[in-house]
């Protein structure tokens, strides 16, 4: 209730008080909430009605163990049992509004569109670097700041090497939802899935309505009608009369987050970054290094912050593989890749491992494709970066 005072004894928060109900769901309702020692305004999610033996216990704790390094995503402080039936969950509060409010409003202007969607896009991008789906993306889960995007609510999340889900459960919002949710459930969530919903945010960005709004789909049973016609289609959405004024190509890009089937969809979102020629701000470069050599840092998995050196002269090669870039991790190869210099120029490629490389988004095979400061590589389900400053 608004006013009450809840302690909460999460880091140093003591005790919060309600100030007002954002947002109710199945199982949960959302607060904004105060400290007052600190004056600092937070959000708390009540999650009620839970059966201590239901999987939805350990999807509590595995939501509450977000850690997403991440400008774009709402940061989780913590958890509290209150008691066996009842969870908390703290958030930084972030003062912005819902994209789907702002959407009804219809007062967005282009450059806001724009930056908006590649904030969702780098807050995406940063959960599937921590192995970690989202499966639920939509505009209501999409906060919108002055000049800031946060996405929330992981709570239907996949976490790699952590699946909860139970056979064939269909999770998420259906206006939202990968058609692979629909045949398999959500067990078969990957990065590929939240890639064709957030095709359907572009969509909404573009054209100011959902994709079922505008075509009239009110059940799920209009969209499984739409997948089983005669010939079947190849992507989930008509583009007949899409229109986007604020990214060149759109279309193009749509039509590939928008695959039916995930295997012919972009494989990353860093793909669709590139294809939509989104600019990057790169990461701070570190500092007191010789960069006589090139230098690729590891950005997610366990050794994130490991640092390797390319070290190799004019005309020389240097292969790569677990030991030298993760330790452990299984989905790296044991000689992954290769990196040749010619000159001043760097190239790379992938020596048939198991799970693939890709560069910038795409994947490379075993011919040599040239590398340049600040590209990205991700070797199995590892992601690099790549940093050289010619002199």
């Amino acid at each position: 209730m608004i006013g009450g005072k809840i302690p909460i004894n999460i880091n140093e928060i003591a005790e919060i008080e309600l100030l007002e109900l954002l947002g109710t769901g199945a199982f949960a309702s959302t607060w904004k909430a105060i400290d007052h020692s600190s004056k600092n305004n937070y959000v708390l999610k009540v999650i009620q009605g839970i059966k201590p033996e239901e999987n939805l216990v350990e999807r509590i704790h595995l939501e509450a163990a977000v850690n997403i390094p991440s400008e774009n995503i709402i940061p989780v402080l913590g958890l509290k049992e209150w008691d066996v039936n009842t969870y908390l969950i703290l958030f930084e509060y972030f003062p912005g509004k819902p994209l789907d409010e702002l959407l009804e409003k219809k007062s967005l202007n282009n450059r806001q569109k724009q930056q908006i969607f590649k904030q969702i896009l780098l807050g995406t991008s940063a959960a599937h670097q921590c192995n970690i789906i989202h499966r639920d993306l939509k505009p209501a889960n999409i906060i919108v700041g002055d000049e800031q995007t946060k996405i929330i609510d992981f709570g239907v999340s996949k976490f790699k090497d952590q699946d909860i889900t139970l056979s064939r459960e269909i999770v998420g919002t259906p206006a939202y939802m990968a058609p692979e949710f629909l045949i398999k459930g959500a067990r078969v969530a990957d990065a590929k899935s939240d890639i064709y919903s957030l095709g359907h945010i572009l969509y909404e960005l573009s054209m100011g309505e959902n994709f079922w709004q505008h075509r009239g789909w009110y059940r799920l049973d209009d969209f499984i009608n739409y997948l089983t016609q005669t010939p079947p289609p190849t992507i989930g959405i008509d583009l007949s009369d899409f229109y986007c004024d604020f990214f060149l190509g759109a279309e193009e890009v749509l039509l590939q987050m928008m695959k039916i089937h995930p295997e012919e969809r972009y494989q990353s979102v860093e793909e669709v970054i590139c294809d939509l020629k989104i600019p990057l701000d790169l990461p701070n470069l570190p500092t007191g290094l010789n960069f006589e050599y090139p230098l690729l840092i590891v950005e997610s998995g366990s050794n994130k912050g490991a640092r390797t050196f390319v070290n190799i002269n004019d005309r020389n090669y240097l292969i790569l593989g677990r030991v030298d870039i993760a330790g452990a991790d299984t989905s790296i190869s044991r000689k992954h890749l290769e990196f040749k210099r010619n000159g001043n120029n760097y190239f790379v490629r992938d020596l048939g491992s198991k799970n693939g490389t890709m560069l910038k988004g795409q994947i490379i095979s075993n011919r040599l494709v040239k590398i340049q400061h600040g590209d990205m590589i991700k070797v199995g389900d590892v992601f690099l970066r790549f940093f050289f400053l010619d002199k």
